[in-house]
């Protein structure tokens, strides 16, 4: 079940101040988009404890407050993030708006990356339809069950928009930054085709502060055509106050390749959902995802992948590390369409709990209507090996040290995959630090 929004007076507020803003926007099809979102907007279905796939997060939720205002722009924000410039292609999002001014967009005509406000009416209608499908192609993820992505669409100031053309394979990385500042609804978006052979590495970062209530909804979608290739690394590491709400689709043709690499540090409020469809025969899938939270943090994976054709392949690891009085939720789905024969489907959850009030849940799911499949899944959840941390103690190395060693140990064989060494490494740093405190702190 399902609970209707009950504070109408919120919409109104927000549709005045959204009216307020169009002035910086200047696509026409953008501001009708958006309004007619907002309109859709006053009928939408909120979870509550009650609704399944949101038990665990719609308990965070503090929506009357949170959607109340969308975020104005912060002409003048610090852009305080961890990650350094990757001396690629860049698009830098400040409370939902393109800053020109901190980007760096391709200069060639072969690739483009565009902001939506920029989009020409051809390149505007790939957009809504994926954003809008017509009756006769019902959307991958139904509003009822990610109401987000009505929220994200009516408080949506901005988006990037990126296509790789046909053969083409890009060296550099694409660089995605999303900062928020304030309080209110900031909204990320971003719109990804891949062509026929093509090949990219897309890497969306979401940072931000403030010191009130700010919620972060962010949707992407992908779609890869055939023979190509993404490569998705996803840095959710926010400001702990700031909550974020995300959901990613992607769609996959004939022998294309997906790859994702997800990280993310709790908050208030924290949850992605990935959802993968394979509808061509020959396409492969491997999702990797770290989470850790500390405090009382909350984190909410959700993944679903989706065999419709025969003769898919995919693979999923998750390595979750909870600490102090915090939560972590995993709920991972393969389904297996009748006609998706020869399928081969894997799926793995580790999960490392630090303290005895820390708290994990974690459901894997196959559902299978094909007979000639090969699926399996597994899930662990464990504290860090007292035999172990003796060993090491025993060899001089301090009980914190020697723990710290350990769960990052747990989680280093997938943090070691991810496709870019700048990356890796602050990743590395920024999970030893939080480790060492959260052991510092016991």
């Amino acid at each position: 079940m399902s609970a209707t929004l009950s504070f109408p007076n919120v919409f109104v507020d927000a549709s005045k101040a959204l009216n307020h803003d169009e002035a910086r926007i200047s696509a026409p099809w953008l501001v009708a988009f958006r309004e007619s979102q907002l309109h859709q907007l006053e009928q939408c279905l909120l979870p509550t404890r009650k609704t399944e796939d949101w038990r665990y997060s719609s308990r965070h939720l503090k929506m009357s407050d949170a959607i109340a205002k969308p975020l104005t722009t912060a002409t003048k924000s610090t852009l305080n993030n961890d990650f350094v410039d990757l001396d690629g292609y860049l698009v830098v999002f400040v409370n939902g708006h393109f800053a020109a001014d901190r980007s760096r967009l391709p200069e060639n005509a072969e690739l483009t990356i565009k902001p939506f406000s920029a989009l020409s009416n051809e390149k505007a209608e790939q957009v809504l339809s994926t954003a809008m499908p017509s009756a006769d192609s019902a959307p991958a993820t139904p509003p009822a069950q990610f109401p987000f992505t009505a929220i994200n669409a009516a408080y949506l100031s901005d988006g990037v928009y990126i296509s790789v053309p046909k053969n083409i394979k890009v060296d550099k990385p694409i660089q995605v930054q999303f900062h928020s500042e304030g309080e209110g609804t900031s909204a990320a978006r971003v719109f990804l085709v891949a062509e026929q052979g093509a090949e990219a590495t897309l890497i969306e970062e979401f940072s931000g502060q403030t010191q009130t209530e700010l919620l972060t909804t962010s949707v992407t979608d992908i779609n890869l055509k055939e023979q190509s290739e993404i490569r998705y690394i996803r840095l959710n590491t926010e400001q702990q106050q700031i909550s974020h709400v995300g959901i990613t689709s992607v769609t996959q043709h004939r022998n294309s390749r997906f790859k994702s690499y997800c990280i993310g540090l709790g908050g208030t409020l924290r949850r992605h959902d990935l959802k993968v469809k394979l509808v061509e025969p020959g396409a492969e899938c491997s999702l990797d995802g770290v989470c850790v939270t500390l405090e009382k943090q909350h984190y909410d994976n959700h993944t679903e992948i989706e065999h419709v054709s025969a003769h898919c392949q995919s693979e999923e690891n998750y390595r979750c590390i909870a600490g102090d009085q915090s939560h972590i939720v995993f709920n991972g789905r393969i389904m297996i369409h009748r006609d998706a024969q020869k399928t081969s489907g894997a799926m793995s959850n580790k999960n490392l709990l630090l303290s005895s009030s820390a708290e994990i849940d974690t459901k894997p799911e196959l559902e299978i209507y094909a007979d000639d499949v090969k699926c399996a899944h597994g899930t662990t959840i464990g504290q860090l090996d007292e035999e172990e941390l003796y060993y090491l103690v025993t060899r001089g190395i301090s009980p914190d040290n020697a723990a710290t060693m350990l769960t990052l140990g747990f989680v280093n064989e997938l943090v070691q995959k991810i496709p870019n060494d700048i990356i890796r490494e602050k990743i590395e740093k920024r999970l030893e630090s939080l480790i060492q405190s959260a052991f510092k702190e016991v």
